[in-house]
């Protein structure tokens, strides 16, 4: 790192504080354990926030709070005007995770903390994707025992790592991808703190994905994953098509008929229905939606004519619908859903201001501010196709990658304005 960024960490007051040396110590934790169990997460979460109320450390939230303030008040007033308000209580509980952002933000002002918290992801995931593989050749042996087809055994019971489904798996998977990638890419302190260790664990958490034979998160890596290297080596992007077409090639069956599956109308007709129902919810209650928990409930009423019953739908899930866009502007009206795009923009807006005050080559805040803006594009592609945010350790990953990202974008500043320029 630049002798401006340390320069301004030690601007930073400094203060004898064993209560936020604990709450740091149980904020570590919980954001480490996001990638392994939700359980440890979120109790010492509570832990940490408690003991930082009660430090002399204040709490400072990012400006990504505003629009997440506004997602919350729109929540809570969709639930009140909802026909079952009480059915609510699982989604307000979750505001529960909306304290990751704050804590982080104010627990991990400098860039050796942020460091030593992503690099424990690294470590973490990679033991999740280890368990995935083993999940992987234990499922394949078992449809080869029974003599059934692979295919058909094991997208319907994919590998989930420590997680209970396997799209919590391979969406947290991705962004841990994402941010190793460029961490590969552009921090300097991947340089100088084992490359090819790092390397080698990109590889693992790489092809654990590929097993998870989520389509959703292939395209997000592709669309992603083109971000970073855009703007590590553009020409390098020529090689893409080749490249995919090659992985085409050389799949295995199973994989190409996954890949196949993209373009198959009989393979998506359960996602186009639920949008269409998304869409008749949203027409009947645009301001405010059905209110939370209650598009499972109330599908029935809003699905298509031609289907006298739920039972004559596709099998599929149909409590969400399977695109976080349409599910939230359905369940809690389009002004809720705008507040969700106001933070996805204003997250990538503002990382990439601090971009711009940059100067050429690698950086170890220029890894951070690219790895979130990826993880943005990654988390706004796969919601396309799926909840998504909507998911507890989804959620909270992301929480706390952006609280690390703010305070890049804040260190940033502070050295650039200081008149130091930085790398």
């Amino acid at each position: 790192m630049s002798t401006a960024v340390h320069s301004a960490q030690r601007s930073i007051p400094a203060r004898h504080d064993p209560i936020a040396a604990y709450a740091f110590a149980f904020a570590f934790v919980s954001s480490a354990a996001l990638v392994f169990s939700i359980f440890v997460a979120h109790a010492c979460l509570a832990i940490a926030f408690v003991l930082l109320l009660f430090s002399k450390t204040p709490v400072r939230v990012p400006p990504a709070a505003w629009p997440v303030a506004g997602f919350m008040a729109l929540t809570l007033a969709s639930a009140a005007a909802s026909d079952n308000p009480a059915a609510a209580w699982p989604q307000i509980k979750k505001f529960y995770v909306f304290a990751a952002l704050p804590l982080v933000f104010s627990l991990f002002p400098r860039w050796d903390q942020t460091r030593r918290l992503i690099e424990a992801w690294f470590v973490c995931a990679l033991g999740a994707t280890l368990l995935s593989i083993g999940q992987f050749i234990q499922k394949a042996a078992a449809a080869r025992a029974a003599g059934v087809s692979f295919y058909e055994a094991y997208v319907g019971e994919r590998i989930t790592g420590f997680f209970s489904h396997w799209m919590t798996f391979s969406e947290v998977g991705l962004l841990v991808f994402l941010v190793l990638a460029s961490y590969l890419l552009f921090s300097n302190s991947a340089r100088r703190y084992g490359w090819g260790v790092w390397f080698g664990c990109g590889l693992v958490i790489g092809f654990a994905l590929v097993l998870s034979y989520t389509r959703s998160v292939w395209l997000a890596l592709l669309v992603a994953g083109g971000y970073l290297v855009w703007h590590w080596n553009r020409r390098l992007l020529l090689a893409v098509p080749a490249l995919l077409l090659l992985l085409g090639v050389l799949s295995p069956g199973a994989v190409q008929r996954r890949l196949a599956s993209m373009a198959s109308p009989d393979a998506n007709s359960n996602r186009l229905i639920m949008w269409q129902t998304g869409g008749s919810m949203i027409k009947a209650h645009p301001w405010l939606g059905v209110g939370p928990e209650r598009v499972g409930p109330r599908f029935a009423e809003f699905m298509p004519s031609r289907f006298a019953s739920m039972d004559e739908l596709p099998p599929a899930y149909y409590n969400h619908l399977h695109n976080v866009y349409i599910h939230y502007s359905a369940e809690r009206g389009i002004p809720a859903m705008l507040m969700l795009l106001w933070l996805l923009a204003k997250v990538v807006l503002d990382h990439q201001r601090a971009l711009s005050r940059l100067g050429r080559g690698p950086g170890d805040e220029k890894f951070l501010l690219r790895a979130v803006i990826a993880a943005t594009l990654g988390v706004a592609v796969v919601g396309c196709f799926d909840l998504t945010l909507g998911d507890s350790e989804i959620l909270g990953f992301y929480l706390t990658l952006i609280a690390l990202g703010y305070g890049a974008v804040e260190r940033v500043h502070r050295a650039v304005d200081a008149g130091v320029p930085i790398a």
